[in-house]
């Protein structure tokens, strides 16, 4: 069992030169869960062999200036949480993450996000997570304070998680400037400064030219959500007797001019955006074998519908067939 480091890493914020670790051993030797420990302290996650009984290797090394970090790392399969306990440090940095290697990441309440290799990710220190890599590969990380990225990303969210394909512009460019920088001694506090605002530039840089974070910030902007709220409203109450655009309005705690508005956008009206969220019902219900014995009229009312021939004649004009045969066929796609 080998395990060795240089002394404990300072605060983010103070300037380090490259910090080298280097782990090995079997996942059960003491030394080598001190050594984990010490890692977690330093880079704020814990890291674990992902199969259990093992042999176990990880070396890694960071550069740390005030405004950014850069860390590269070998392993073996391993898993990296940033667990409850260790969000409760306040800390909110943005980190990019690059891989060789297949990568998953994990969030409480969200899919999985599949990272292929080649490919990024980025995600926030300000809540759990776990990274999971499947193959032994190498692993690239760039982390800058969230407020510095958000100050040249308006669109970013408080805590951001999405994939960047492996062609993104200018993504490869990224560990290129890490080991220029790493090579470089960075003495005194304006070579630092310039490094990581070279290191926060690249990173707006490359987010800021990605198709993926451009539909990312549009899914996730104000605008996307609230109409997301509105909609799931709408379908959550189609049988309710006070349901219209005051009431719903009411609801998102907007004025019923914004909602109208937001619906405007979006292309839409409320009668259409009702309507669609009641054949969107009437094609769930259909398709389900628990509702076989209740009759086209039934899932009609069910649905808001005043009686079976106004379902039909939506049905279909919006599907291309009746409902009757949408049931006999097991329901529709899309």
């Amino acid at each position: 069992m080998q395990a060795s480091s240089n002394p404990p890493s300072a605060p983010f914020g103070d300037a380090l030169a490259v910090r080298r670790l280097r782990l090995a051993g079997m996942p059960g030797d003491r030394d080598l869960r001190a050594m984990s420990e010490h890692l977690a302290s330093m880079a704020r996650v814990e890291i674990a062999p992902l199969h259990a009984g093992q042999p176990w290797h990880y070396q890694g090394a960071m550069r740390t200036v005030p405004g950014a970090s850069w860390s590269s790392a070998r392993f073996a399969p391993v898993s990296s949480a940033r667990s409850a306990a260790l969000c409760q440090d306040g800390q909110d940095d943005v980190m990019l993450f690059i891989s060789t290697a297949p990568m998953t990441i994990e969030q409480p309440g969200r899919e999985a996000l599949r990272i292929l290799p080649g490919g990024a990710a980025l995600v926030s220190q300000a809540r759990p997570m776990r990274v999971v890599q499947e193959q032994a590969g190498t692993l690239r990380a760039l982390r800058v304070p969230h407020r510095d990225l958000a100050w040249r990303l308006p669109r970013l969210s408080a805590a951001p998680l999405l994939a960047l394909n492996a062609g993104t512009p200018l993504l490869h460019l990224l560990p290129r400037l890490g080991r220029l920088l790493d090579a470089d001694p960075l003495r005194g506090a304006a070579a630092q400064q310039l490094a990581a605002r070279q290191w926060q530039d690249m990173l707006a840089v490359v987010l800021g030219q990605s198709r993926d974070f451009t539909q990312w910030a549009e899914d996730h902007s104000l605008p996307a959500v609230r109409l997301r709220a509105v909609q799931a409203d709408i379908a959550a109450h189609l049988g309710h007797e006070r349901l219209g655009p005051d009431w719903l309005a009411a609801r998102q705690g907007i004025s019923a001019r914004h909602l109208r508005r937001l619906l405007a956008a979006a292309g839409t009206s409320y009668q259409e955006a009702l309507r669609t969220a009641r054949l969107q019902a009437a094609r769930a219900m259909l398709a389900d074998a628990r509702n076989a014995g209740l009759s086209i009229s039934a899932i009609a009312h069910a649905c808001g519908f005043s009686e079976a021939s106004a379902l039909n004649r939506a049905f279909r004009q919006h599907y291309g067939m009746t409902p009757g045969q949408a049931r006999r066929e097991g329901g529709v796609q899309g």
